[in-house]
């Protein structure tokens, strides 16, 4: 009997005790098991993501897990505690700005929505299983920021429309110059349009106006000449003496 009253606490030492270990103090030792960081605009709402696997929250559903969130600045500010079951408790809901996913919970994730980022919710955040009250199995570090690149990003479109607008401005005012200097052109070259229409000579020359052709005058004038019998080679001193003498 003595004997066997000495086996079973040989076996409970060996089954049990390591079994208490590994589920309280080798578990229960707050260690940093990610780090994230978040950036987000100003007004804009933002995820801060917090995800544990399901096998840290243990198979006993009825167990008092939960996970507690805090904004870690100067000094550490409780926001709220979320249960695996999708419960809440609140201890500053930032104006109902914070909210969470109550069905998500029993899957490990623990994430929260926080909408119109102001600037002192900027900083470092926390999130932070714990199994009991005095157990805290690991947690989560999630650094959030004001996002830059978007402004710089909305700055170059600007830049770009804007130089695009002055390249086009700058285009047509060079496109509508060189129109009008050609249609200058055009016009002391060949009349205006409204004018009459030039009409090329014979030497396909152009005439602004073959009404008043210099050489259509000049060949009138011989043709008077010859029916009044002087020749078109006699020079006009000579015509004039010859009507004297007459």
């Amino acid at each position: 009997m003595k004997s066997k009253w000495f086996v079973f606490p040989a076996v409970w030492t060996i089954l049990i005790l390591p079994t208490f270990f590994v589920t309280g103090e080798l578990l229960c030792k707050r260690e940093l098991l990610k780090s994230s960081n978040v950036s987000a605009e100003l007004q804009s709402d933002v995820l801060l993501p917090c995800n544990f696997d399901p096998v840290l929250l243990g198979s006993n559903k009825t167990a008092d897990v939960a996970v507690v969130w805090k904004q870690i600045n100067t000094t550490t500010h409780g926001l709220l505690e979320i249960s695996q079951h999708g419960v809440e408790r609140f201890w500053n809901n930032r104006n109902g700005r914070v909210m969470h996913f109550p069905k998500l919970s029993a899957s490990g994730n623990f994430s929260i929505l926080l909408k119109k980022v102001q600037t002192y919710d900027l900083g470092l955040y926390s999130c932070e299983l714990h199994h009991g009250t005095n157990c805290s199995i690991g947690y989560q570090e999630i650094q959030l920021s004001q996002d830059q690149y978007t402004h710089q990003s909305i700055w170059i479109i600007v830049g770009a429309l804007t130089g695009g607008l002055v390249l086009l401005a700058v285009l047509t005012t060079y496109l509508n110059a060189n129109r009008r200097r050609n249609i200058i052109i055009t016009e002391t070259d060949y009349g205006s349009v409204e004018g009459p229409v030039a009409e090329p000579d014979r030497n396909n020359q152009v005439i602004e106006n073959p009404i008043y052709d210099t050489s259509s005058r000049q060949e009138t004038n011989n043709c008077l000449r010859e029916e009044e019998g002087i020749s078109s080679d006699t020079p006009v001193y000579a015509t004039v003496q010859k009507g004297k003498k007459a």
